[in-house]
């Protein structure tokens, strides 16, 4: 392991939850393009058969236990946190996953009822995560957390099963919907009567 990516190691280790590259290239002093390029050098070479894994998204990376040590750690842990998940949850679950970012309104969209409840049992859980979203400041995006993909056994979204055929399935909906939205004409009440 090279110099550089020790000392990238070491802070993981000392930070102990997802660390973002801009952090990381201001304390190392390089850029968070060559951050980025030397983590997923790290991920590939040092971490694909180990009991740790590091664990990346578009905003950090995290240093978690590897899925083959999963079920001894809920084992050990054994709280309320870790119970199965419901038929919702894992519907709401796999919605996010699969956008990777998505307001609530979005989801409430495409399961028809309202995900409130299962957001803030998600939440909690610490599978998922609220980050801003700088189109609606009153919405915020909820994304999946480094202990999701970790649980998962997988260290980015993309790595999911059919993820690029489910992103171009949503995105054929997405684009539908919004040109059935701009096909409808608007019911104007009180005119003509």
């Amino acid at each position: 392991m090279k110099p550089i990516e020790q000392k990238i190691e070491a802070l993981l280790l000392y930070k102990n939850e997802p660390v973002r590259y801009e952090w990381l290239a201001k304390t190392l002093n390089i850029s968070a393009n060559e951050i980025k390029k030397i983590v997923a050098d790290m991920q590939q070479n040092h971490y694909s058969d180990r009991g740790i894994q590091l664990v990346m998204n578009e905003d950090g990376v995290s240093l978690m236990t590897a899925s083959i040590a999963t079920p001894i750690i809920e084992k050990i842990i054994k709280s309320q946190e870790h119970k199965e998940l419901s038929k919702q949850a894992l519907e709401t679950l796999a919605i996010i996953v699969y956008k990777k970012k998505v307001t609530k309104p979005e989801i409430d969209d495409i399961r028809g009822v309202n995900s409130i409840f299962i957001l803030r049992n998600l939440l909690i859980r610490g599978l998922i995560t609220k980050k801003q979203n700088l189109l609606d400041k009153r919405s915020p995006l909820y994304i999946p957390t480094h202990d999701l993909l970790s649980h998962l056994g997988i260290s980015e979204v993309s790595a999911m099963p059919g993820f690029e055929d489910v992103q171009k399935k949503l995105n054929d909906l997405e684009d539908q919907f919004l040109e059935d939205q701009h096909d409808t004409e608007p019911i104007i009440v009180g005119e003509g009567e």
